[in-house]
């Protein structure tokens, strides 16, 4: 008799969750649609893009530590997304 129970109560938790499982299969469906409606970017290599830099510019962002700033700010901006994330603080 309990197992008779237990088979009724597992299948109507399988009714109950088959709706959720639609509508995120849906969901993922659509998204997957939505993607392969965008455009192919086209990927440009570093070192073919900074060949272009000029003498005079890569002397400036050397002189200024744009390595460095650009790292700093990366890393300052990540870490404000974060910390806004948190209850009671952002």
């Amino acid at each position: 008799m309990g197992d008779i129970i237990q088979a009724i109560i597992d299948f109507w938790i399988e009714v109950v969750l088959l709706v959720p499982r639609i509508i995120f299969w849906a969901a993922f469906e659509v998204l997957e649609l939505a993607l392969d409606m965008l455009p192919a970017i086209d990927i440009v290599d570093p070192q073919t893009l900074s060949s272009g830099f000029t003498g005079d510019l890569v002397y400036f962002l050397t002189i200024m530590e744009f390595q460095y700033g650009l790292g700093a700010v990366t890393s300052a901006l990540v870490a404000r997304f974060l910390l806004r994330r948190i209850p009671f603080i952002g």
